[in-house]
């Protein structure tokens, strides 16, 4: 399930809604985690310091769990003051489809998992200052008046540059401590060959592979040994991809039909004509003239359709790849006409938005077309789809 609900923005909003209660649980549970793991303790900032900010953020998950957390203002933070290198676990779409591949072929059992307040399992290495977040009373009395007190962090939380970086640093030590193997292919899918066990990292998100359900025991089990976790039990729902398991033995199926009709609803586009194909190959597009007043709003928001259309491209859609190809060429200063050919991509999305992939019966073929330079720039473009059942 993914919900079209808008979350809410501030601490207070959040407890004075009518699923109120709910955030609050959620709230409070993220506030033990972080006092649990010592996230940070209190001290004096230095004069020649500065705390970098806070907030709450409110998310309803996929699968309908309230979650809360706090995420530190890193846009604030300065490179060799309070941070060094950059890094996020990120798996590709591309592996995912392997694995369920794989994992309809030996009729496998496939699990998800969060891990609760992920990045407090990591070290902060630099000394980072942070303001006190809203809702707690932490302040303790000093001698002097004009002294800030700020939380020094101990650990990482979300939103600090360096914390995607040390939870992969964490979470690779505990996978190769426990005999799985790093994919050379990718390095966020990570393989036991002898127990032929297999785990995929999406930043906090696990999903687990296996031959049976005691497999998966076993590793939920290691788990939770090193890593305060939430089971979503069998996998339905993963980075906006719905995953279903037929009746018959070795089948699944997935689809975007969810997102699709989110991403419609967002931009209006929901009750929208069918059309049959995603570009026009007469209409070619082309940008505003140079003194044109780009318009800022229409900029962000034109950018943000285009990239809701790649993520689409990317996970389950490569037939509009080469339509979304072209539009993404004018987000500087997108016109009427650019508009056009994205509302024509959403149109064509509208019809086969409950459609998916099949997985299971053996079959492979592939398709393959080009568009014999027919652009202003008289390339030639060509695609190759591959597929299998």
């Amino acid at each position: 399930m993914i919900t079209n609900i808008q979350e809410p923005q501030t601490l207070a909003e959040a407890f004075a809604r009518d699923d109120g209660p709910q955030w609050r649980e959620a709230w409070v549970s993220e506030v033990d985690s972080l006092a649990r793991n010592n996230t940070w303790r209190l001290e004096v900032l230095p004069p020649s310091r500065q705390a970098i900010g806070c907030r709450w953020l409110f998310k309803r998950k996929e699968d309908g769990h309230y979650k809360a957390r706090l995420e530190a203002k890193g846009y604030s933070q300065r490179a060799g003051v309070n941070y060094t290198e950059t890094s996020a676990p990120v798996a590709k779409f591309n592996s995912l489809r392997s694995l369920l591949v794989l994992v309809s072929e030996k009729d496998w059992e496939r699990e998800g998992m969060d891990v609760k307040t992920a990045f407090l399992n990591s070290k902060v290495e630099e000394t980072v200052y942070m303001d006190i977040p809203e809702g707690l009373n932490l302040k303790e009395p000093t001698t002097h008046a004009d002294q800030q007190i700020v939380c020094q962090l101990l650990k990482s939380i979300y939103g600090l540059k360096q914390s995607p970086r040390g939870l992969y640093r964490n979470i690779k030590r505990f996978f190769v401590d426990h005999g799985f193997e790093r994919s050379e292919q990718d390095h966020n899918v990570y393989i036991h060959t002898i127990l032929k066990r297999f785990l995929l990292l999406y930043v906090e998100d696990l999903v687990i592979m296996a031959l049976s359900l005691e497999d998966v025991n076993w590793m939920r089990s290691l788990r939770h040994e090193e890593f305060e976790m939430t089971d979503f039990g069998p996998l339905t729902v993963f980075l906006g991809i719905e995953i279903r398991r037929n009746h018959q033995p070795r089948s699944r199926h997935i689809s975007q039909q969810e997102y699709i009709q989110t991403v419609l609803t967002r931009f209006g586009m929901s009750n929208t004509a069918i059309i049959s194909t995603p570009a026009d190959p007469l209409v070619h597009l082309t940008t505003l003239p140079a003194d044109h007043t780009i318009d800022s709003i229409n900029q962000e928001r034109y950018e943000s359709a285009v990239g809701s259309l790649m993520y689409a491209m990317i996970g389950m859609w490569p037939d509009i790849s080469s339509a979304v190809s072209a539009v993404s060429q004018y987000s500087t200063n997108p016109g009427p006409w650019d508009w056009t050919a994205v509302r024509r991509i959403f149109r064509y999305l509208s019809g086969p938005r409950t459609l998916g992939v099949h997985y299971g019966g053996g079959y492979c073929g592939g398709y393959t077309d080009a568009d014999w330079g027919s652009g202003e720039d008289r390339e030639i473009y060509r695609r190759i789809c591959v597929y299998g059942e």
